[in-house]
């Protein structure tokens, strides 16, 4: 049996359809099947066709819906924050993001839209009604809170971020991602007091109780990282109260 590679000549043909994704899905999903679900070889075809879609859109070659919907129609007043983290080394490529969160966020909902209203964006080409810089982006958080302690604005908080995996509290959250991997490890104090000093200037309306983590939201998520709920989330919510 031949070895599955992400073939970029291909794809370049492929991209410029309005459904391309439909394709691609079943690609991955044969893939997977073949190499293992947490294989090395499955892993680098991901990083593959994630790192030819960063290029691709940074190109304006993927085919995008030119309209759409107003998919923010559903926003409610925000009473909470979900924190997340990049799960990479810091310095995390915004671009790099765009093309992960068009493929595994977005893409997915286009074939099987779960919102009744939205149920006839099944399949066309995808629509996120948010622009940055001019471009239709694919950003699902908000913020991007960097190691030096600057935050970076990715959605404008009357956008809906698709970022929890729980429409509920997509639709009246703020999310928030630190740019380092926290699986297995924990952010230092100084990263902690900053975070805590951003949500008390720029959310101070919402109660400590209601900041809460990407696995709060979502079962099966380990997102913002391991000690999150025990370690961290305790020290986040203290550093609020004082």
């Amino acid at each position: 049996m031949p070895k599955i590679e992400f073939d970029q000549a291909y794809w370049s043909t492929k991209i410029v359809e309005p459904n391309w994704y439909i394709e691609l899905a079943k690609f991955i999903k044969r893939a997977q099947k073949k190499m293992g679900r947490d294989s090395e070889e499955f892993n680098q075809l991901i990083k593959d066709t994630r790192h030819f879609f960063e290029k691709a859109l940074l190109e304006n070659k993927v085919a995008l819906a030119k309209t759409g919907p107003d998919l923010d129609a559903q926003r409610e007043p925000v009473d909470t924050i979900v924190i997340h983290h990049t799960s990479h080394t810091p310095g995390y490529r915004l671009s790099y993001m765009e093309a992960t969160q068009l493929l595994n966020i977005y893409a997915p909902y286009y074939l099987n839209p779960t919102v009744i209203e939205e149920r006839k964006l099944k399949k066309g080409p995808i629509w996120s009604g948010h622009f940055r810089d001019g471009q239709q982006t694919f950003l699902c958080y908000h913020w991007l809170m960097r190691m030096d302690g600057t935050f970076e604005r990715l959605l404008e908080d009357k956008q809906l971020g698709w970022h929890a995996g729980n429409w509920e509290i997509n639709k009246r959250s703020i999310a928030i991602c630190l740019d380092n991997d926290y699986e297995n490890q924990d952010p230092t104090d100084e990263i902690l007091r900053k975070l805590a000093t951003f949500i008390s200037k720029n959310y101070p309306e919402i109660k400590p109780e209601k900041i809460i983590g990407h696995c709060e939201a979502r079962e099966g998520s380990i997102c913002p990282g391991t000690n999150f709920v025990s370690i961290w989330k305790l020290k986040l919510v203290d550093l609020l109260r004082t």
